[in-house]
């Protein structure tokens, strides 16, 4: 019986030690550098945008080039270590031209930008795969929910790899009136690096008999994809 106890015993210890590892455990991370607050980080983009509206007659786009660079550092209304970030676009002589002036902060739960007076929250920490919330809790305007949907994703925009990526997109499908596609990707160590927005608000046309006849359609398509960046 004696024997029986000392192989029990052995054997438990062999069972404990096969469930050591002394491998390091990796230091969480809540995917902050997705969203860098550095003065001097900048990324540039190439922009398309689309608008439409048909009761107004007016349907146009453009493309240009935009540069996006942290400015400064400060302290918000709200006492928070926010960035100015200043936005440049290429003049007449091709010459970068101040164009206007955002503001960002980051925390370890958020990071949020103040765009065109829209406070909205970018990111919400830590990042992982199905995390979601509506970019527009700080805003008047209509609820935009967004979910993640890749997490540490290689990707390449116009010919830059990007090791470790993650994307977010809206989680409310279209209906047949309104179009809303929102989908943003971030590369660590340099933010933004893909955006695309849709929003079309499609509102039926009817004759004398109630019948539809068409549709007037209002909204715009929004793409930004990083072409170059650096800090």
């Amino acid at each position: 019986m004696a024997h029986r106890g000392i192989i029990g015993i052995s054997i438990l210890a062999l069972a404990v030690a096969g469930c050591r590892s002394d491998e390091p455990v990796p230091p969480f991370d809540p995917g902050l550098d997705h969203f860098p607050i550095a003065v001097g980080t900048w990324v540039e983009y190439q922009v398309d945008s689309v608008w439409r509206d048909d009761d107004a007659g007016v349907h146009d786009s453009i493309s240009y080039r935009l540069l996006e660079r942290i400015e400064e550092h400060y302290i918000d209304p709200a006492g928070r270590p926010a960035q100015r970030i200043v936005r440049y676009v290429h003049d007449a002589d091709g010459q970068w031209a101040p164009r206007d002036v955002w503001m960002s902060t980051r925390s370890a739960q958020y990071a949020e930008k103040l765009e065109e007076n829209m406070r909205r929250l970018k990111l919400s920490f830590p990042l992982r795969e199905g995390r979601a919330w509506d970019i527009n809790v700080y805003n008047t305007a209509p609820a935009l929910e967004v979910a993640v949907e890749e997490v540490g994703m290689p990707a390449v925009i116009n010919g830059t790899h990007h090791a470790a990526t993650v994307a977010l997109r809206n989680t409310v499908p279209p209906n047949p009136i309104v179009t809303r596609n929102y989908f943003e990707r971030y590369a660590r160590h340099v933010g933004m690096v893909e955006q695309r927005w849709t929003e079309w608000d499609r509102q039926p046309v009817y004759d004398q008999t109630g019948a539809i006849t068409g549709f007037t359609v209002r909204g715009f398509d929004l793409r930004m994809s990083a072409v170059a960046h650096g800090n």
